[in-house]
């Protein structure tokens, strides 16, 4: 297993203890295996995060349900689940959520096949009320990106801020974005056919507003 390093190194487990504000009274009333864990430091994959990356970019996309299988078999993850509808997918980040989100619907065509729109999966430990880490949340962003940066090999497409921190950048054939939330950082790889879809549908929105 990959041996952690510290946030803001190329992956890492970072330093901000998730009960760094419990009132040392409640602790005492906690048996102590309960108390370790609650001091578990937050973890964070950046290495494995972007070896992904690096396999979803050169992968050869067809955005049909089918490149889950192929593209897990790549990157080292596992995929399960008889119903191509509802897959479940784990990934081999070492984090306390390794498994992954994914969308298969029917965006441009009702009546088509079903289609691979998207899929994401996090970069650190999600993180429960608790928002002291929002600062080390946003310190891994930033590291996470620069490196998604590099390995995509241009600048991004689009960043935002609210309401979270993101950045995305179109490559052939597939559209990755890095975004962090009040709970943890993740990845989405998206089909570019959902991604036109709904750039045209927040287009006609913001035409209405």
């Amino acid at each position: 297993m990959q041996a952690p390093i510290r946030c803001g190194q190329p992956s890492g487990t970072s330093t901000k203890l998730v009960a760094e504000q419990v009132d040392s009274s409640i602790l005492q009333s906690i048996p102590n295996r309960h108390t370790e864990e609650l001091f578990m430091p937050m973890r964070v994959d950046i290495d494995r995060a972007v070896r992904a990356v690096r396999a979803a970019i050169d992968f050869d996309w067809t955005w049909t349900p089918d490149d889950l299988r192929s593209f897990s078999q790549r990157a080292g993850w596992e995929l399960s689940g008889s119903d191509r509808r509802k897959p479940a997918l784990t990934t081999d980040l070492d984090v306390n959520r390794p498994d992954a989100r994914v969308s298969i619907g029917h965006f441009a065509d009702l009546g088509g096949p079903p289609q691979l729109e998207e899929f994401s999966f996090k970069v650190t430990d999600v993180v429960l009320d608790d928002p002291s880490v929002r600062g080390e949340l946003d310190e891994v962003f930033d590291e996470l990106a620069q490196q998604v940066g590099t390995v995509v090999g241009h600048g991004p497409t689009e960043a935002w801020t609210e309401p979270t921190r993101g950045v995305r950048w179109d490559v052939p054939d597939l559209v990755v974005t890095v975004t962090t939330s009040a709970r943890s950082v993740y990845v989405t790889f998206v089909s570019p056919e959902y991604q036109h879809w709904n750039d045209e549908n927040d287009k006609s929105l913001e035409t209405a507003e």
